[in-house]
C-alpha cells in the first residue's frame, strides 16, 4: 500500500511479546512514535501469563487503530505461529521486525524508508545495533562491522554469515516474503529462513550506517545460550533453504558450518 505522496509508503512493524511487562511499554512506545507518519504498528502476544496485555492494551488507548493493531492470542501459539499471527496483519509495503523487549531508535523507520527509496531494486535492509540489558544499559555494539556481508546478491552471504542482521534491524519489502511466512517447521528460530527466503536467488540487500535499535539481551531470551533447541532450527533452516533452491546454496551452508565447527574448537 504506498501513500497517495510520492515516496511514502505503508509501514508496518510487526512486534511479538510474551511475558515482557517490564519491557513491553518502552517496545511500543519506541515504535509507535517514530517520525514516520504512514506507519501501522502490529502487537501480537502470545497468551503472556503477566500484565503484558494489560500493559499493551493500556498502551493502545492512546493511539488510533490504524496505527496501531492489538493482536491478544486467546492460546499460546509458539514463537513462530506467534510471528505469522502478527505477519497476517501487516498490511505495509515494508516490514519491518521487533521483539516486545526491543527498542527503536528515532527516525530509524524514516531512515530504512529513505534507503529503499534511493534503492528501488534492494529486497532487505540491516543496521548495527545497541546490546542492552535489563535495565537499558549498553553491552555492546551488535553487527556494526559486517565486511563483505553489508551488502550483497542472493542468500548465499546471509548463509555464510549465520544471519549477520539482527531482527530488530531488518526491514523488507512485503511482496518478498513467501506465502507460508516465517516457516512453519521450524519452531523458534525461524528469523533466519525467512531471510534467506526474502533474498532468494537474486534478492539484493544492504546496510545503513549508524545504530538504529537496542536489542535486548536478558534471561529470557530464548537464544541466550546455544541448546538443542536452537541446533535444531539451524539444521532445519539448512535442509529446508536447500529444498526450497533445489541445492543452490549448498556450498555456502557447508561454509557456515565449516565456520561453526572450528570455532567450536
Amino acid at each position: 500500500m504506498m501513500d497517495a505522496r510520492i515516496g511514502i509508503p505503508l509501514v508496518s512493524v510487526m512486534i511479538v511479546s510474551y511475558n515482557q511487562e517490564g519491557f513491553v511499554r518502552e517496545a511500543l512506545v519506541s515504535a509507535l512514535e517514530q517520525d514516520y507518519e504512514n506507519l501501522q504498528v502490529v502487537i501480537s502476544d502470545d497468551a503472556s501469563k503477566d500484565a503484558t496485555q494489560h500493559i499493551i492494551l493500556e498502551v493502545a488507548k492512546s493511539y488510533s487503530a490504524d496505527r496501531l493493531k492489538v493482536v491478544l492470542n486467546p492460546q499460546n501459539l509458539g514463537i513462530t505461529g506467534n510471528c505469522n499471527e502478527a505477519l497476517s496483519h501487516c498490511k505495509g509495503e515494508l516490514i519491518a521486525f521487533m521483539g516486545g523487549d526491543d527498542v527503536l531508535m528515532p527516525g530509524k523507520i524514516a531512515r530504512q524508508v529513505a534507503w529503499f527509496n534511493e534503492n528501488p531494486d534492494m529486497v532487505l535492509c540491516g543496521h548495527a545495533v545497541e546490546l542492552i540489558d535489563e535495565k537499558g544499559e549498553q553491552i555492546s555494539s551488535k553487527y556494526g562491522k559486517l565486511g563483505e556481508f553489508r551488502t550483497g546478491c542472493g542468500a548465499g552471504g546471509i548463509i555464510r554469515a549465520g544471519t549477520p542482521f539482527s531482527a530488530v534491524s531488518v526491514m523488507v519489502k512485503h511482496s518478498r516474503i513467501p506465502s507460508y511466512g516465517f516457516h512453519p517447521a521450524i519452531p523458534m528460530v525461524s528469523d533466519w529462513k525467512l531471510w534467506i527466503d526474502v533474498v532468494g536467488r537474486d534478492g539484493a540487500y544492504g546496510f545503513i550506517d549508524g545504530k538504529w535499535a537496542k536489542y535486548r539481551r536478558h534471561t529470557g531470551n530464548v537464544t541466550v545460550r546455544m541448546n538443542w533447541k536452537i541446533v535444531r532450527d539451524v539444521l532445519l533452516t539448512a535442509t529446508l533453504s536447500l529444498l526450497h533452491f533445489n541445492g543452490k546454496f549448498l556450498f555456502d551452508w557447508l561454509l557456515y558450518f565449516s565456520r561453526m565447527l572450528r570455532v567450536k574448537k
